[in-house]
């Protein structure tokens, strides 16, 4: 017996989720926080962590690091939701709200790995297209969500992979003509600074999205969504039991806690993103693309495949799209350290 034939076709046909990994001193490619935690910070980790009880399982509703979310955000307790990275939460969400055949609805391009859950859970995915600038066609999405009845729209603002942020008025009109669940996903709000705030509070359709991975916690895995307390109370069923290990709960609530020291990292994230900025729109044969994240995405106008290729034997590693229908001639680079950004941008001179 051949153990190929007791998997769904459906999973036959994709590809397994992969990033190149080759190893290089400068790494850009994965949108991380270029800096540790601070150091004060650190030692009260090391505390905690040496006191955690490993062979016990952890808290399963994780209350305490929900008190600290809440009262960071301004929420309730019974409003959030964690998942082990926002990709559980997008997962439970799509089996919780989606029936086999019903669809969800996407910018495109967006984070792929909406679209990727929904087709393991046989959802079908509704792909609106950005404009050339990145932005919502607006009359086009909300055409798109009346024709074909989204169960769920997520939306990414500031959006991986361009770095744009949509407009509010384009935001409030896609809430005001879906028929389900609209998903605002703020994985890259610390870089942008202007979040849309707790709109399920009078928006019942509405969830927010979040992650600790872009803040310097990407080895943890913890996201968030914050929602209708009769919303979270529906899809906390499907959650998988004792899914935020006890390591993750007790370092991320201390780190919300001292929340407020992380503020110069993201500042000089966001100074360093406007220099590098800059430094691209100087160099021939690149055209960059406007960022409210911790990225840069930037066009190659000669096609993205050699530049990728002569920057890994440089030694920096970045993302590159290859076979993207609109991103195939793009690079992203994360921002940096200001050594890396400067290893990064020499590396790119030659390159292109």
């Amino acid at each position: 017996m051949d153990p190929n034939d007791l998997i769904r076709s459906r999973i036959k046909k994709v590809a397994a989720y992969k990033v190149d990994q080759t190893p290089c001193p400068v790494l850009l490619d994965n949108k991380e926080a270029p800096y540790n935690l601070p150091d004060k910070l650190m030692e009260q980790i090391w505390v905690i962590m040496s006191g955690t009880e490993l062979n016990r399982y952890p808290d399963m509703e994780a209350e305490y690091l929900k008190s600290t979310i809440a009262k960071k955000e301004g929420a309730k307790e019974n409003e959030i939701l964690l998942g082990n990275g926002s990709d559980e939460i997008i997962q439970t969400l799509i089996i919780s709200l989606c029936d086999p055949g019903s669809k969800i609805l996407v910018p495109s391009p967006t984070f792929s790995m909406y679209a990727n859950i929904a087709f393991y859970l046989n959802v079908d995915t509704v792909e609106a297209p950005l404009n050339d600038d990145w932005s919502l066609d607006i009359d086009r999405t909300i055409s798109l969500i009346k024709k074909t009845a989204p169960k769920i729209v997520f939306i990414a603002s500031p959006n991986n992979p361009t770095g744009h942020k949509y407009s509010r008025a384009d935001i409030d009109a896609v809430i005001d003509q879906a028929p389900g669940l609209v998903v605002i996903d703020e994985a890259y709000i610390d870089y942008s600074k202007e979040p849309v705030g707790l709109l399920y509070k009078d928006r019942p359709n509405v969830a927010i999205m979040r992650t600790f991975s872009k803040a310097g916690l990407a080895a943890l895995r913890l996201g968030y969504l914050m929602a209708d307390a009769r919303l979270t109370a529906q899809v906390n069923k499907v959650r998988l039991p004792y899914n935020i290990n006890s390591v993750s709960q007790a370092v991320t609530a201390e780190v919300v806690r001292s929340w407020d020291s992380l503020t110069p990292m993201f500042d000089a994230v966001i100074k360093e993103r406007e220099r590098v900025f800059g430094e691209l729109e100087s160099i021939d044969g690149v055209s960059p693309c406007p960022s409210t994240a911790n990225f840069t995405l930037m066009k190659i106008d000669d096609g993205a495949g050699d530049v990728y290729d002569r920057l890994i034997k440089a030694g920096v590693r970045v993302r590159r799209f290859k076979g993207h229908e609109r991103l195939g001639d793009y690079l992203q680079a994360t921002v940096g350290t200001p050594d890396e950004n400067n290893q990064f941008l020499s590396a790119l001179r030659s390159s292109v």
